[in-house]
């Protein structure tokens, strides 16, 4: 294990059959760090002595080979919950980093819609299976602080499932005037989900993602974007070290412990931390 990556914080002591926190990270809009944001949040929430499920929803299954090096098949990945509700203790995978476990995809995700067009718990057959983690049987062996979801780079029929099971939404965003535009579909969206499928669902806020200070579209965009939704005070900056550590199949804590882009994603872990895990 990477000297690195030791854990920071105490184990937690939350009780057997409490529910987890599970939280999305989601933009239809795709290159906005979307994918990077959940592997190094999940990373993070572990070094700070959380144990922590990540779900991975998108068919690309970028995240997957972050964390696991042998492709799934569809019975073993997150495919299963969507075509035999298959729960999710029964399913997640050890990483090789202790604490951290995954629900893998595969290509097959992209099925879904089709498989699911017409079911009447087509919605919520990503929360049912998630259920079962609570219950700290399983791979886990224990009870799980964090369920961290991965949605794809859409608002199809996935994503709605992710929002339906989720207990948080954070939107990584870019600052660009698409992206402030897209913001306001993914908020009409969680809306809907919230009015008519999970009343729970809260928006702790966007994060910035890509950011570079120095130009004034940076500096443009953001109270813009704080008039639709909290932003994180932690911003991630643009850095060929996050590109590197994706080449190198590692989390930027693995990769480079030391760099701006982990100390970035240690200060957004710590944020959440603050905010959501300190809600209950």
């Amino acid at each position: 294990m990477h000297p690195g990556y030791l854990p920071r914080g105490p184990q937690t002591s939350r009780k057997m059959n409490s529910q987890p926190n599970i939280i999305a990270i989601a933009n239809q809009k795709g290159g906005v760090g979307k994918t990077t944001s959940a592997i190094n949040l999940a990373a993070g929430l572990v070094r700070e002595g959380r144990r922590v499920v990540v779900v991975d929803l998108d068919a690309q299954a970028n995240t997957s080979s972050i964390f696991i090096t042998e492709r799934p098949t569809d019975e073993s990945s997150v495919y299963a919950v969507f075509q035999h509700r298959t729960p999710a203790a029964q399913l997640i995978q050890a990483t090789r980093l202790p604490g951290l476990f995954i629900l893998p995809a595969v290509v097959q995700l992209a099925d879904v819609e089709t498989l699911l067009s017409g079911a009447v718990d087509g919605f919520f057959r990503l929360k049912d299976s998630l259920d079962s983690l609570s219950s700290g049987d399983g791979v886990a062996d224990g009870p799980i602080d964090a369920v961290i979801i991965d949605c794809p780079p859409n608002l199809g029929l996935l994503t709605v499932n992710a929002f339906v099971a989720a207990t948080h939404l954070i939107v990584p965003l870019q600052t660009s005037r698409f992206s402030l535009d897209g913001l306001k579909t993914i908020l009409d969206t969680a809306a809907t989900v919230q009015k008519r499928f999970n009343s729970e669902l809260k928006i702790p806020g966007a994060l910035i993602t890509m950011y570079n200070p120095r130009t004034a579209i940076s500096h443009a965009i953001s109270e813009p974007i704080e008039e639709y939704i909290h932003v994180f005070e932690t911003k991630i900056s643009r850095t060929v070290a996050i590109e590197e550590s994706h080449l190198m199949n590692q989390t930027i804590f693995e990769y480079q412990p030391r760099s701006k882009a982990a100390q970035e994603y240690e200060s957004f872990t710590r944020e959440v931390l603050g905010g959501i895990f300190e809600e209950k």
